[in-house]
C-alpha cells in the first residue's frame, strides 16, 4: 500500500515538474535547495566564528526568517503549476524580488546593523574591512601597498597571525572607488560599511540580466540562478566583493552586445582594475573584438582595437602611480603574497589543488612555499590558447564567456587557495552561456542538404487532332539578358 502511494506520488511529481516553466524550475531548485542549506551550511562571519545566517536574528525572528524563506521558495513553483496564465510576468518578478530580498538583502542589513551596534571588526569579512582601511590610508596620503594595518580594526579581526595585516591583496580601483564614500562618512561621523557599496552592486548585477538575454522565462531563470547561487550569495552578507566585479562585467557584456565597444571596454577595464579575476578576461575581449571584424591583415587587426584606447588609459592611470611609487611593495602584496614567496604568505586554504596536497602531507604546513604559480600558468595557458582559437573561429558572447570561465577555473583551482566564492564567481560568469548558446542555435540553424524538390506535372489531357501546319514565322531577335525564373533549388541555397 505504501509502495503504491509512493509510486503515485513520484509519477505525479514528475508530471508536475514537466509542466513547470523554465523559471519555476530554476527557482524551485535554487530556492528550495538554499532554504535547506540555510539551516547549517550557509554561514557568515560573526564575532569570533562563523554562524548560520538565521542566527543573525534574535529568537523568534530567526524562525520567522526561515519560514519566510521556505514559504517563498515553495510558493513560486506552486503558483506556476496552479495559476499558469494568471501568474503573470509582473507577478513573477515581484515574487522573485521577494525571494532575493528575504534570502540576501535582509540578512545583509542585519549583519550591517550588528556590526554598527557592536565592534567595527565583527560581522564583516576581513577583505571588506581591508578595503575600508586602505581607503583611509590613501586619503591620509599613504601608499596602501606600503603601509601595514596594525593600527586598524584589522588587528582585532578574529584570525590569529592574520597575514593581511601586512599585505593589501586587492587592485587599486577597489579602494579608489571607496575613498570618496569613506571620506564623506568619516567627515560627518557616520559609520561606513563597505556593503553599502557591495549590496547595490549585487542588485545592479541582477538588474542587468534582462539586457543580456531575451524572453521573460530565460531572464527570470538566469536572474534566479545568479541571485541564489549557493556559492556566492551568502558571501554578499559578510561583504565579499564578487558582485562589485560582476556588475562591471555584466555591464560590459550588455554594451558589447549592442556594439558599444568603447564603453564596454571601459567597463571591462574597471572590473580588471578591481580584481585579478577580471583582468584575465581582458585578453579574451581583445580576441573577440578582433575576430568579429574578420581582419585581413595586421593593420585591420590593430584598427579593431582602436575603440579600447580609453580603457587602456584607464588601466594605466589606475596602476602606474602605485607601480612607480613602490613597485616592490605592490608586487609583494599582490603577487608574492598570493602566490608564495613573501615574508609571510597567504595560508593554503579552500577546496582546490593546494588543499589536496596539504591533506596528503605533500606540503608540510599552510604557509609553506610551493610553486603554485608555475603550475596554474602551465595548466591555464594551454586552455586559454585553445579557447582563443575557438573564439577566433566562432566569435560569440557564449564562446567568450565559456572560454574565460574555464580558463579562470583552471587558473584559480591550481593556485595557492581556492575559496567557495571563487567557484561561485565562475558559475555566475558561466550562467549566461546556456541561454545565449540556445538562442544562437535557434537563430542560426545548422544547414543541411535538402533533396531536390519533386516535379509535379499536371495530368495529361486527351490529344486532339493536330491542326494543319502553318507557314513558319520570320525569325525574331533573342534577348541575351532575359531574366529567367528562379528554380526552387536556387532559392533554397541562399538561406
Amino acid at each position: 500500500m505504501l509502495a503504491k502511494a509512493l509510486e503515485r506520488f513520484t509519477k505525479w511529481a514528475l508530471s508536475a515538474w514537466r509542466d513547470l516553466s523554465l523559471d519555476a524550475k530554476v527557482v524551485a531548485v535554487f530556492g528550495v535547495g538554499n532554504w535547506l542549506l540555510l539551516f547549517a551550511n550557509h554561514t557568515t562571519v560573526a564575532a569570533t566564528h562563523d554562524v548560520p545566517l538565521w542566527q543573525l536574528f534574535p529568537p523568534g525572528v530567526d524562525a520567522a526568517f526561515l519560514i519566510a524563506c521556505g514559504t517563498l521558495a515553495f510558493a513560486y513553483p506552486f503558483r506556476d503549476y496552479r495559476a499558469r496564465g494568471s501568474f503573470t510576468t509582473r507577478a513573477r518578478v515581484v515574487h522573485l524580488a521577494a525571494i532575493v530580498a528575504t534570502f540576501v538583502i535582509v540578512p545583509t542589513l542585519a549583519s550591517i546593523i550588528l556590526r554598527e551596534t557592536g565592534k567595527p571588526y565583527t560581522y564583516i569579512h576581513d577583505g571588506a574591512l581591508m578595503v575600508e582601511e586602505a581607503s583611509r590610508k590613501f586619503i591620509a596620503g599613504m601608499n596602501p601597498y606600503v603601509a601595514d594595518y596594525l593600527d586598524t580594526p584589522m588587528f582585532f579581526w578574529p584570525m590569529i597571525n592574520n597575514p593581511a595585516l601586512y599585505h593589501l591583496t586587492y587592485f587599486p580601483f577597489m579602494f579608489l572607488v571607496s575613498g570618496p564614500f569613506v571620506w564623506f562618512f568619516d567627515h560627518f561621523g557616520i559609520v561606513w560599511d563597505q556593503r553599502y557599496l557591495y549590496l547595490p552592486a549585487y542588485i545592479g548585477t541582477l538588474a542587468l540580466v534582462p539586457f543580456i538575454v531575451k524572453g521573460a522565462a530565460p531572464r527570470l531563470a538566469m536572474t534566479a540562478a545568479i541571485a541564489l547561487n549557493p556559492q556566492l550569495f551568502p558571501f554578499v552578507v559578510e561583504g565579499r566583493n564578487d558582485f562589485f566585479v560582476l556588475l562591471f562585467l555584466f555591464a560590459g557584456l550588455a554594451l558589447l552586445m549592442r556594439e558599444r565597444r568603447t564603453m564596454s571596454s571601459l567597463a571591462f577595464a574597471a572590473a580588471g582594475a578591481a580584481k585579478l579575476h577580471a583582468l584575465i578576461f581582458l585578453p579574451f575581449v581583445a580576441v573577440y573584438l578582433i575576430a568579429t571584424k574578420r581582419p585581413r591583415n595586421l593593420r585591420e587587426a590593430v584598427a579593431a582595437l582602436v575603440p579600447t584606447w580609453p580603457a587602456a588609459l584607464f588601466l594605466l592611470a589606475t596602476f602606474v602611480p602605485f607601480l612607480v611609487n613602490n613597485f616592490g611593495a605592490f608586487y609583494d602584496d599582490v603577487v608574492s603574497y598570493n602566490a608564495g614567496g613573501a615574508a609571510w604568505t597567504y595560508p593554503i586554504s579552500g577546496m582546490g589543488f593546494s588543499a589536496i596536497l596539504l591533506a596528503l602531507g605533500l606540503i608540510p604546513y599552510r604557509q609553506a612555499d610551493f610553486p603554485f604559480a608555475a603550475i596554474e600558468i602551465a595548466i591555464a595557458a594551454p586552455i586559454a590558447a585553445w579557447w582563443f582559437i575557438r573564439l577566433w573561429q566562432r566569435p560569440t558572447i557564449a564562446t567568450l564567456l565559456a572560454g574565460y570561465a574555464l580558463t579562470l577555473l583552471a587558473f584559480l583551482f591550481f593556485g595557492r587557495y581556492f575559496q567557495g566564492n571563487y567557484l561561485g564567481f565562475i558559475a555566475a560568469v558561466f550562467t549566461p552561456v546556456p541561454f545565449l548558446a540556445t538562442r544562437a542555435a535557434r537563430r542560426v540553424p545548422r544547414r543541411v542538404r535538402q533533396p531536390a524538390p519533386a516535379i509535379v506535372t499536371a495530368p495529361r489531357l486527351p490529344r486532339e487532332p493536330a491542326p494543319a501546319p502553318l507557314p513558319s514565322p520570320a525569325p525574331m531577335p533573342v534577348a541575351l539578358d532575359s531574366v529567367a525564373e528562379p528554380s526552387p533549388v536556387g532559392v533554397g541555397s541562399t538561406d
